[in-house]
């Protein structure tokens, strides 16, 4: 049983004044270091109304240097949050690394509270806890110290903890009309806190269970185990590398039929046949609120900016966004490198086209060493997790990878030199591309086997001819809407 902790010993105004004095110190020292360092912090607080949360967050920003540190206290989520998968609000808000962020109401809030209310069910809530076990974990994979705090009373000290909250003009405004109705929820509410607690608590990132009845000891537990963990993280070695990585054994490239071939009336009929229905399905999908997102990856010249721009002629500028992706930049490096991908989600009823992904991680990345062996090589399970969690937020999602051969990319590539319009494409990067051919082919054989899964699998595309390639794209996006 998690619940209740330990009763917490009282202490001194006198007492707690000088272990604050050297607290304080100690937290700066190691908040100054932190800031040198390659990692966040995340400080997650949850527990029952009145439990001491809010006073102690106020607490450590009093404490701590602002400048690397925030608070993300969360409430209702808006219209825009709404039309985004769940967890979307909780990675756009991750801190950099270097700095420490204060977790309200956060990630655990609404999964507790349907289920205390019975807006959910067992089965359900266990699923929106692996979520959280997959978030976190991800989160502490890429480096990130995680702590929890729970804060707990019982139902007799929360109801005085509340009246006296809302007789001081001070801190009425922390009252609200839903606490007291959580307060008659006391006993399902604990039941679905017993299950949280034991269901998402690991090394990486623990919970601690702490008596909410006493103000100062609280925030001194809080701030020492915060102060405790700082310290032994900045201390600590260099990680080990993970587990030696198996290459795939198969060769789906090698079964592509880059014969295909499409041309004249026919290719303009299928082309715009195609692109008729694509505007029907599309207004649909803005009519149902259905959001549809789609990844482009492919060789260097096969054609993938071809066939976007064939894809979203036709349809409405103001209800589809183009992403393309580039090198991150600094901002984007100094978070999990997923974040930048959700950012990006569309709203609902929009399309989201990516030129370019979160596959980078285990392609250009890979190769080019700008991920470590243990970094791309998680990112499998990892980008499989994400995509899962997109799709069953009810996200249509298809990924198109376009394959040519070695000898087309090469007459492309020597035909763009000739083109006053196009040779600004050919950069010298894709010639050191080219020369690691092989390198690549192996990391896509590998991405296709890894993550092409049920609900999120790869289409691959032939591409040695461009006009059957944008007719293919098309037809394929058409056929995803008209069968969700």
């Amino acid at each position: 049983m998690w619940l209740p902790p330990s009763k917490l010993a009282k202490i001194s105004k006198k007492d707690y004044a000088s272990q604050v004095e050297t607290l304080r110190i100690r937290l700066l020292q190691l908040q100054f270091e932190l800031h040198k360092a390659d990692f966040p912090v995340l400080v997650v607080f949850g527990g029952v109304d009145g439990g001491g949360k809010h006073e102690t967050v106020n607490l450590l920003n009093e404490w701590l240097d602002p400048r690397f540190l925030r608070t993300l206290a969360y409430s209702e989520p808006t219209t825009e949050e709404r039309e985004r998968p769940r967890m979307w609000r909780f990675w756009r808000d991750l801190p950099v690394r270097g700095q420490i962020g204060l977790v309200l109401s956060g990630w655990y809030s609404q999964p507790l509270l349907d289920m205390a209310k019975h807006h959910s069910d067992q089965q359900r809530f266990e699923h929106e806890l692996q979520q959280l076990r997959t978030f976190e974990r991800m989160l502490s994979d890429d480096g990130a110290l995680i702590l929890k705090f729970w804060m707990h009373l019982s139902a007799r000290q929360q109801q005085a903890r509340l009246q006296k909250l809302a007789e001081d003009p001070q801190t009425i405004w922390q009252v609200k009309l839903q606490d007291w109705e959580h307060l008659h929820l006391y006993e399902r509410f604990i039941d679905a806190s017993e299950t949280m607690l034991e269901q998402t608590h690991s090394a990486n990132a623990p919970w601690q269970v702490i008596d909410g009845s006493e103000p100062r000891s609280r925030h001194l537990r809080v701030a020492q185990t915060l102060a405790d963990a700082l310290e032994r993280r900045l201390r600590q070695p260099p990680r080990v590398p993970g587990k030696r990585f198996r290459p795939s054994a198969k060769k789906q490239l090698d079964k592509v039929d880059l014969s295909a071939r499409l041309e004249g009336p026919a290719y303009r009929k299928r082309l715009n046949k195609g692109q008729a229905r694509l505007i029907r399905l599309h207004q649909r999908a803005q009519h149902t609120q259905r959001s549809t997102l789609l990844v482009f990856e492919g060789w260097d010249a096969a054609g993938k900016g071809g066939a976007i721009r064939r894809l979203v002629r036709p349809l409405d500028a103001r209800q589809y966004r183009l992403i393309p992706i580039a090198a991150p930049t600094d901002e984007e490096l100094a978070r999990h490198y997923l974040w930048r991908f959700w950012r990006h989600l569309p709203r609902a009823g929009q399309l989201c086209v990516f030129d370019r992904s979160w596959y980078g991680r285990v392609l250009v990345e890979r190769i080019e060493g700008y991920a470590s062996a243990a970094q791309w090589g998680r990112a499998y399970a990892e980008i499989n997790e994400f995509e899962q969690e997109l799709v069953e937020s009810g996200i249509r999602l298809l990924k198109f990878w376009l394959h040519l051969s070695p000898e087309e990319q090469l007459a492309r590539f020597e035909a763009r030199k000739l083109n006053p319009l196009k040779h600004w494409k050919l950069t010298e990067e894709d010639w050191r591309n080219r020369a690691k051919w092989d390198d690549y082919a192996q990391a896509v054989e590998d991405m296709l086997a890894r993550t092409s899964t049920p609900q999120a699998p790869w289409e691959v595309i032939a591409g040695n001819n461009k006009q059957h390639a944008r007719v293919a794209v098309i037809e394929a996006v058409g056929k995803a809407m008209l069968r969700y």
